[in-house]
């Protein structure tokens, strides 16, 4: 009888710490959720004409506002630092974050908080990460906090190890 308490016992603790656990995991997810996701008020249209190699892009929002964006350097190199510059005009920004996400696949966070240059001018450095599946089209997440909510403005490129491996050829020799 008395091994039988024991057992019970131990399983109730078991059951407590899982319950526990698990509780403490949803409070940690609950909170750190609209950090990785934050909920946006509006997204400016996607121009399937951009072409961030060429130059940079421009976006606009149903209010009014228009976003620039542009990468350097232009030929978009995987796990090589690039300089982000974004510009403003006719958004009042209080911050203003450009998040590179994997459009056939999660590729993690890998977002960036630029630096206000005045005059709704912003800049920062970043990477986009290596995919070992060949080709992959990612989307610059152009994120400005305003007084009014969170905007974004998405613009596509495509990144292939080709152009990780010509760097890196380059840089060895």
């Amino acid at each position: 009888m008395n091994n039988e308490n024991g057992r019970r016992r131990v399983r109730l603790r078991v059951g407590l710490g899982a319950a526990l656990g698990f509780g403490a995991i949803l409070i940690i997810v609950r909170a750190v959720w609209p950090v990785l996701y934050p909920p946006v008020s509006q997204v400016a249209s996607l121009d399937p004409r951009c072409d961030l190699r060429a130059g940079p892009c421009e976006s606009r929002f149903g209010g009014g506002g228009r976003v620039r964006f542009g990468i350097e350097p232009r030929t978009l190199p995987v796990a090589a630092p690039l300089r982000l510059e974004v510009e403003l005009s006719g958004l009042a920004a209080e911050a203003v974050e450009v998040d590179f996400v994997g459009v056939e696949m999660y590729m993690g966070f890998n977002r960036v908080a630029l630096e206000s240059l005045g005059d709704g001018r912003y800049a920062g450095h970043g990477m986009i990460p290596v995919c070992t599946s060949g080709r992959m089209t990612w989307e610059a997440r152009v994120l400005i906090h305003t007084p009014d909510g969170l905007l974004a403005a998405p613009f596509r490129f495509e990144s292939a190890p080709q152009v990780l491996l010509q760097g890196f050829l380059q840089t060895r020799r």
